[in-house]
């Protein structure tokens, strides 16, 4: 077979906002990551850089050192600041919003494969899986995650292959290795042997497909889309441990809901004073954390200054979950907000 040619023009060309994401434009793509550049801008120029990689993958020798070196350094600005890369890997600004999921899900699982004490090198495959598992399938992610309407025969059928279709083009790119390939291939099984494509069971599945599925599903969930919005994050472990207990491998899901909790960095609140905060900290278990970060006034307006508050204090109480208002006019200064953290 030969190999591919160059996967041009594979993102889409709008750039769709979701409320409350870093920028309303888009960074500069070929900004030179300096030692001075903040942490969350440095998360956001990785983010680039895979939109850009994908966008030209051909299969080439360069396409795989290229990932290797992206994916060495997100893994290792994820152990650096776990709290704002959790809290903000849903927020980039990214051209696609299946590219974007899957940042997302690399961020979680990276963690997640951590908390399990899995080795360097699986944390690596796990991230690499991640970002590659539908490299041959975003446009149609994208009008998957876009569309209304139930799925047409022909689009079920390609979602059924796209694990194979992944794992076939990475065969074909020059230093992929094979835990690489196989992770992306198996990312769809499940436990009880009802995914897909092969539809393997058990310890069969490969643990960092494993761990992949498990943050794949939970940021499918606490991800708005147009027939749903988000879950909230205990809402969202729940389903995990309900309707997708089965399908799971229970050490990684009971591993999942202690490192989330029910307040995850990221999480918004309602606080008793009508402010809405922002969770900075990991707050593992049922407990509330003990301090937000204020982003929106009483008002419902951006806070000029986000301002740490006191959970403790009557005043600063956590009311409920809560999201930004969509389309908000502005958005909080993250940078800010992750120093206050």
């Amino acid at each position: 077979m030969p190999a591919p040619q160059p996967i041009l023009h594979l993102v889409s060309t709008g750039n769709p906002q979701e409320s409350g994401s870093v920028a309303h434009d888009r960074p500069d793509t070929h900004a030179p990551q300096t030692a001075g550049t903040s942490p969350l801008v440095r998360l956001q120029q990785m983010a680039n850089e895979y939109d850009e990689l994908v966008e030209g993958w051909s299969c080439k020798q360069h396409d795989v050192e290229s990932t290797h070196g992206l994916i060495a350094r997100l893994v290792d600005h994820i152990h650096v600041y776990p709290e704002m890369c959790l809290g903000m890997a849903g927020r980039m600004v990214m051209r696609s919003p299946s590219m974007h999921h899957a940042y997302h899900v690399a961020v979680v699982a990276v963690l997640l494969g951590e908390a399990l004490n899995l080795s360097a090198a699986q944390q690596m495959t796990i991230a690499r899986a991640a970002l590659l598992m539908n490299l041959p399938s975003f446009l149609l992610q994208d009008d998957l995650l876009n569309a209304r309407a139930h799925l047409t025969m022909g689009q079920r059928i390609n979602i059924a292959r796209h694990p194979l279709l992944a794992s076939e083009l990475l065969a074909h790119s020059v230093g992929a290795d094979i835990q690489w390939i196989e992770a992306v291939e198996q990312h769809h099984e499940a436990m009880d042997g009802t995914g897909y494509p092969h539809g393997l069971s058990g310890q069969d599945i490969c643990v960092e497909a494993r761990v992949l599925k498990a943050a794949d599903i939970w940021c499918a969930l606490v991800s708005a889309r147009p027939n749903r919005p988000a879950k909230y994050p205990h809402d969202a472990i729940q389903e995990l441990l309900t309707r997708e207990r089965m399908k799971l491998d229970m050490s990684v899901l009971a591993t999942l809901r202690r490192l989330i909790g029910n307040y995850p960095p990221g999480t918004l609140v309602r606080l008793a004073s009508r402010e809405i905060g922002i969770v900075t900290n990991f707050t593992h278990g049922n407990g509330g954390p003990r301090s937000v970060v204020a982003v929106l006034n009483a008002g419902g307006e951006v806070i000029g200054e986000p301002a740490l508050r006191d959970t403790t204090r009557s005043a600063n109480i956590i009311r409920s979950y809560t999201y930004l208002p969509s389309h908000h006019p502005r958005v909080p200064r993250w940078e800010k907000v992750w120093s206050l953290g």
